[in-house]
């Protein structure tokens, strides 16, 4: 049954606000940085902080003096640049790391709690250790990759930088997707003491070979879009970023809404409300941008043009699309209006 118009919209306001406010941590540290570069203080070791070194000591040094330092002749006494004001955040295109965070919080709150209206409190507790659990291994995952970018960097440069594109709040939100979706796949949030017995699989009639075709031929549709998209420069110049979130959308669109034509015209409310809600986000975003100055839409952005050049202002645009199809998808089977139409059946007399 459907969602309440009331519930759904309580569940979006929740989301949106949990997205902010995880935003505003991570834009917190680009402000404590301001114009300096925080470098790693070599001389308290390699091993700061956290266990097994996975955060070193950090001090802030301005830009100036690193770059001198860095450039005289003697590499000796270089400094390795942990981050720098942007490598958090991405308010050059925040429209783009606000969705990330706003898909996790939705599976989050939505797939995995049961908020607002399928919370139930027997197995509430269970639910939010689950919560709890993906949230650790997100942020030990994140410690881990940095750990693991600076152990390969060589040359006195970020960190950060050279994990997740410049924006580590991209990095743990993927991640806190990442290990919703898997311990949801595991069940970890449900329990019953009486499992139902597998389904007899000997009589299975396969639809493979209609799965594939359609399949391959939404990839082939999306590749041509995403090559458009490079080279009109509306996305990223190497593409594969761009190209994995079309695939992914690709991947969830079928098991939302079926593996051909048939089963889509069924469901045209779930699709219409991905549509229309990535129509009416791309806007929203734009007029941000515009009011506040400093959070880039990733498109049509003074922002980008002024970083990277008037031809480069709409590179966002692809991932933007792509990232707020996934959403709205999600969130049409959020609040249960991606299912077939079900026609009246007259009774009989």
């Amino acid at each position: 049954m459907p969602m309440k118009l009331s519930h759904a919209a309580l569940l979006l306001v929740v989301c949106i606000l949990c997205a902010a406010f995880s935003m505003r941590l991570f834009q917190g540290l680009d402000e404590m940085m301001g114009s300096d570069y925080w470098v790693v203080q070599t001389s308290q070791g390699d091993h700061g902080w956290y266990a097994m070194g996975l955060l070193p000591h950090l001090k802030n040094v301005p830009k100036d003096v690193v770059t001198a330092v860095n450039t005289d002749d003697d590499p000796s006494n270089n400094m390795i640049i942990y981050a720098q004001s942007g490598d958090f955040a991405g308010n050059s295109v925040y429209g783009i790391t606000f969705g990330i965070p706003l898909i996790m919080y939705l599976i989050w709150f939505a797939f995995i709690l049961g908020f607002p209206d399928r919370v139930d409190p027997y197995l509430l507790p269970r639910r939010i250790f689950t919560i709890a659990v993906i949230i650790a291994c997100s942020v030990v995952v994140n410690l881990f990759l940095m750990r693991i970018a600076a152990d390969f960097i060589r040359d006195p440069m970020s960190r950060i930088a050279n994990v997740a594109g410049n924006h580590s709040s991209l990095l743990f939100h993927n991640a806190g997707i990442w290990f919703a979706i898997l311990f949801s796949a595991l069940g970890t949030h449900n329990h019953s003491y009486n499992e139902a017995p597998a389904p007899d699989s000997r009589n299975w009639q396969t639809q493979a070979s209609e799965k594939f075709n359609w399949m391959f031929t939404l990839l082939a549709g999306v590749t041509i879009l995403e090559v458009a998209l490079v080279k009109n420069k509306l996305a990223l110049p190497d593409a594969a970023v761009d190209y994995s979130v079309w695939i992914i959308w690709v991947v969830i669109f079928m098991r939302m809404y079926g593996f051909s034509p048939k089963y889509w015209v069924k469901r045209l409310p779930g699709i219409s409300i991905m549509i229309v809600g990535t129509l009416l986000t791309l806007p929203l975003f734009y007029l941000l941008e515009r009011v506040t100055g400093t959070l880039g839409a990733g498109f049509a952005s003074p922002i980008l043009a002024k970083a990277l050049g008037a031809e480069n202002q709409n590179i966002g645009l692809s991932l933007m699309i792509s990232i707020y199809l996934v959403f709205w998808m999600e969130f049409a089977a959020a609040i249960r209006r991606n299912g077939p139409v079900k026609k009246a059946v007259p009774e009989k007399a």
